[in-house]
């Protein structure tokens, strides 16, 4: 209740047992003293706030489909006499088969009209038709049944594409075959990177848009128009030029070693597959532990027959087939672990002593590592051996400074095709998050948490409960996230 109006957790308890005692509720106590209804007599007419939060109180079976707010009572009784049942229905109708029902339908009304009425139709038909479309891409065309994939890494062996200037025929510097910088700070000038683009967007590891056959669940989200919706970047705070241009200029620089430092949630690993889809580079991601050995990265020796033959791992197959290698909180490797990339990282070569080889790399290859930073939020993440920090040309990524800025990205991610969270709340929760990362006691909302708060909403969880959840299930046990909720009533 506290979610919906401005009452204390105790307040509306004790509202609640007053209730009980008018003969309103009808509550059954658990030993411990908590309270479920099970049972209501309404009394006189519907509270606002209750109309407010969840919509007028239907008596009728009879869809109205004049909540959509361009649909006056002509055009809803055209729609229902055009056999029209539900909102579901209407949604998947064409702006051909709509506009013209009534002389005010215009192309565009339809179209206005068909898109609301996407944001009417229950999330869990929605997401039945998602899921559908996923399954139907797994089907295995000899069983006609689904099947999961399992690829042999080793046996990956094709090649990135080439670089686009050559397949073209252009020069090497033609802006067109590289990768531009027109996003952020740079979207009035754009800025040439150097970055050659491939010419092989089909190449198995390059970053798949959400729309793109073989997508799966760790595609790239897509907006309106269909393209990958660009990442909010952030300025990095010491060199002070954005950081796709930054990243992008050192990749062009070849086998370059690359450190991106940043907290979690912020899009380090997003940066860099956009990048990747952006100029068709295979992105092999890689997450490592205490445990990680050398052989976990360039493979082990296994038997052939009589013969002790090496097997690639994904480091070095990446690395083999061009593909631009990152490997995820790389300081916790042990030592053995890491200082085995050392003449990679420095001659870009790779020496990988138990299978006796020493691998030149393809052109295309590259390595970024990313880590969080050693602060106490982040107790696990130990600072780097300072003789291999000193052979990556280091950048931060922090979260978005700007409000307006973060809003407009996580815009185009959750409000791609209906509204799921309008511009205004979504602002709210920004704004809140801000002030989470600006206090180190709280429970700190990252970009990341934010999509998933949206996908709580999606699902018909309130605004506020829904960031509440997310605080818990963010929070370190030593904070509580109790404490930012008064802060929370100031926004939502």
């Amino acid at each position: 209740m506290s979610d919906y109006v401005d009452l204390s957790d105790q307040d509306a308890a004790d509202l609640i047992d007053e209730g009980e005692d008018a003969g309103i509720y009808t509550l059954n106590r658990s030993s411990g003293g908590n309270a479920t209804i099970t049972g209501v007599s309404p009394q006189g007419t519907e509270p606002r706030v209750i109309t407010d939060a969840f919509g007028e109180l239907r008596q009728d079976t009879d869809v109205d489909f004049r909540e959509i707010s361009v649909v006056t009572d002509t055009i809803n009784d055209a729609l229902q006499d055009a056999g029209y049942d539900d909102f579901a229905t209407l949604a998947d109708a064409s702006v051909d088969h709509i506009a013209g029902l009534t002389s005010t339908l215009t192309e565009s009304r339809a179209e206005n009209l068909l898109k609301e009425a996407a944001t009417h139709v229950p999330v869990g038909l929605r997401l039945a038709k998602n899921a559908a479309t996923y399954y139907d891409q797994r089907i295995d065309p000899d069983t006609e049944r689904a099947a999961a994939r399992v690829t042999d890494l080793s046996l990956v062996t094709d090649s990135v594409g080439e670089p686009l200037y050559r397949s073209e025929g252009w020069e090497p510097d033609d802006e067109r075959g590289m990768y531009v910088s027109d996003i952020g700070r740079n979207a009035g000038s754009p800025v040439p990177t150097g970055l050659h683009i491939l010419d092989d967007p089909d190449y198995p590891s390059v970053p798949k848009a959400a729309t793109h056959p073989d997508a799966a669940y760790d595609a790239l989200p897509v907006d309106d128009n269909g393209e990958v919706v660009p990442l909010a970047v952030p300025i990095d705070p010491r060199f002070q030029l954005p950081l796709d241009e930054l990243i992008a200029k050192k990749l062009a620089r070849g086998l370059v070693p690359i450190r991106v430092v940043g907290p979690r949630g912020s899009g380090k690993n997003y940066l860099l597959k956009y990048l990747c889809h952006k100029t068709n580079r295979g992105y092999q991601s890689i997450d490592v532990d205490r445990a990680t050995e050398p052989e976990d990265l360039f493979g082990p020796l296994v038997p052939d027959g009589d013969v002790i033959v090496p097997r690639n791992g994904a480091v070095k197959q990446g690395l083999l087939n061009g593909d631009t290698i990152v490997i995820n909180e790389f300081p916790v490797m042990q030592a053995g672990a890491a200082i085995a990339l050392h003449r990679l990282l420095n001659e870009g070569t790779l020496l990988v002593k138990s299978h006796g080889e020493l691998v030149e790399p393809h052109p295309s290859a590259r390595m970024v590592i990313t880590m969080n930073p050693p602060t106490r939020e982040y107790r696990d993440s130990e600072p780097m051996n300072s003789a291999t920090r000193g052979r990556f040309r280091s950048f931060e990524q922090p979260y978005i400074q700007e409000v307006d800025e973060e809003v407009d990205t996580l815009d185009r991610q959750v409000n791609s095709g209906e509204t799921v969270v309008d511009r205004p709340t979504l602002k709210k929760i920004v704004q809140f998050a801000h002030q989470t990362r600006e206090n180190e006691s709280w429970p700190t909302l990252s970009t990341r948490n934010l999509t998933i708060l949206c996908e709580h909403i999606e699902d018909g969880v309130y605004p506020k409960a829904a960031v509440k959840g997310v605080l818990w299930g963010v929070a370190e046990p030593n904070q509580y996230p109790e404490d930012a909720y008064e802060t929370l009533n100031d926004y939502l």
